[in-house]
């Protein structure tokens, strides 16, 4: 008996902070609230509110803000009084790496993004190195005056290939050797003092579609990603789908022709030893010059037939891919992702005309558009998994 009752005071203090942070993630996504609007949206009593308010205001968490304009007086013929969380009152960081390249985002408590920085590194770097160089880049852009404010709620990271979710680490990724396996989550928590959460690239480019692009208004999303690999991420409802607590849907292995050319992975004829951006590009510099993925972007602008040609064989293979996904997940929209605008539109194109060759049953095919990757959208979703987690 003496067990059990000393559980009590422990479930109280559980309770109180799930409420508190129910309270604050309302107040948090709609701008502002009153008391007696969360009351409602909640359930809890008026008491319950009001001292859940008191203690927020207390931690500085909250703040009393002007009412919106045409808020109407209460019963009593009172402005009830609004609150909006306190934006200095915590910062976040959102991480998205990759072989070669990193990019950070510092946010404060509001989601406004107050500094944001993406950086080269050289390829071949091991999973060591490239922990330093994002370590670097992590401190440096904390210390900006820009990014001043309150004690850090957690970092936000898309990394590469099959990630761990719960343990924080990458499963599968050849392109950064010894990254498979290395503690990532734990080192970075230890390092900055704050909570991990993890997630792959191509989930991290999903979520920012779906809630900074113009994919709001579906149910489900799937987000071709097109990097130094090819990532696929799917989101239903809001919610990145995983499979036994791991990041899954690389997409980049399925394999399109057993005969085909070697994959980084060490199989034959994968997608993304079709479609990775370094294939791409030599591909088409084979033909014509084509350092990098802007000169690519000029080039398929410019209407370039032998450049086209090549590129459109490579889009039928995605098509391939695509329509392969669209039987077994059903999404309401596609979303083809690279650092080449052009290349993700003509990608688009092609996948539309496969789509549009299939029967569905309300009679029309998924939308399908193209996206230019977005270090500063990546670095928002990242940190939206800060969030998440503290307001779930």
């Amino acid at each position: 008996m003496t067990d059990t009752i000393s559980q009590y005071p422990a479930r109280a203090a559980e309770i109180r902070e799930k409420n508190e942070r129910l309270v604050l993630g309302l107040m948090f996504r709609a701008g502002s609230m009153s008391q007696s609007e969360i009351a409602a949206a909640t359930g809890l009593k008026a008491p319950t509110v009001f001292r859940i308010f008191g203690e927020l205001e207390r931690l500085g968490l909250i703040k009393q803000v002007v009412p919106p304009e045409g808020v109407s007086l209460d019963r009593k013929g009172r402005r009830p009084t609004w609150y909006a969380v306190v934006p200095g009152a915590y910062r976040l960081i959102g991480l998205d790496f990759r072989a070669g390249h990193a990019s950070v985002v510092i946010e404060d408590f509001s989601a406004t993004v107050l500094y944001s920085e993406d950086r080269d590194f050289p390829l071949g770097a091991d999973a060591t190195e490239v922990y330093g160089l994002i370590s670097k880049l992590i401190q440096q852009a904390l210390g900006r005056p820009e990014s001043s404010g309150g004690s850090l709620l957690g970092i936000g990271v898309g990394a590469p290939g099959v990630v761990d979710l719960s343990r924080g680490e990458v499963i599968e990724y050849s392109r950064i050797p010894g990254l498979a396996g290395f503690p990532l989550g734990t080192t970075l928590s230890r390092e900055f003092g704050a909570p991990v959460h993890m997630g792959n690239n191509a989930t991290v480019a999903a979520v920012a579609s779906y809630r900074y692009g113009n994919h709001r208004d579906v149910s489900g999303i799937f987000a071709v990603l097109i990097r130094s690999g090819v990532g696929g991420a799917f989101i239903r409802d809001g919610r990145p789908y995983e499979s036994g607590g791991r990041t899954a849907l690389e997409i980049g292995h399925m394999v399109m022709n057993p005969d085909g050319p070697t994959c980084a992975c060490g199989d034959s004829g994968c997608l993304e030893a079709y479609l990775a951006e370094d294939v791409l590009l030599r591909s088409v510099s084979s033909m014509v010059p084509c350092p990098d993925m802007d000169s690519l972007d000029a080039l398929i602008l410019s209407g370039n037939p032998q450049v086209l040609e090549v590129l459109t064989v490579a889009g039928r293979l995605l098509q391939r891919a695509v329509r392969t996904i669209r039987h077994m997940l059903e999404p309401d929209a596609f979303v083809i992702i690279s650092r080449s605008q052009a290349l993700s539109d003509l990608f688009a194109a092609e996948v539309s005309k496969g789509l549009a060759a299939m029967r569905f049953p309300g009679g029309l095919p998924p939308a399908v558009s193209g996206a230019r990757w977005d270090p500063l959208m990546a670095g928002r979703a990242a940190c939206d998994m800060v969030f998440d987690a503290f307001f779930s």
